[in-house]
C-alpha cells in the first residue's frame, strides 16, 4: 500500500506558523525544513513516533502531508482528524 498524502486548503503562511507553534508547544513536534517548502514533521507518541512529509505552498495557501511513518495502532483517520482540528484551530486563532 502507498502512504497516503492529504491536502488541505486555505493554509496561509501565518496559519501555518501557528500550526508548527502549537505542534511544537502542546505535542512535542520538531518540524525539520528540507528546503523553501517541503519537510518532516515528527511527533513522538507512546506507542513510537508519528512522520509526515509536507509540502507548503504559501502562494496557493495549500499543506499536503504524507504519513511516511506511524505506530502500527494508530488509525490513519485519526492523525487525519488532528491535523484538521490543528489547521481549523489555527484558522480561528
Amino acid at each position: 500500500m502507498g502512504k497516503e498524502k492529504r491536502s488541505f486548503d486555505d493554509v496561509s503562511a501565518a496559519v501555518w506558523r501557528q500550526i508548527q507553534a502549537r505542534g511544537q508547544r502542546e505535542h512535542g513536534t520538531t518540524f525539520k525544513q528540507t528546503d523553501d517548502k517541503c519537510g518532516i514533521a515528527t511527533t513522538p507518541t507512546p506507542m513510537g513516533p508519528v512522520v509526515l512529509g509536507y509540502e507548503f505552498d504559501a502562494d496557493a495557501k495549500k499543506i499536503t502531508y504524507t504519513i511516511l511513518e506511524k505506530p502500527f495502532l494508530a488509525p490513519s483517520g485519526l492523525i487525519w482528524g488532528g491535523i484538521a482540528a490543528a489547521i481549523d484551530g489555527a484558522r480561528t486563532a
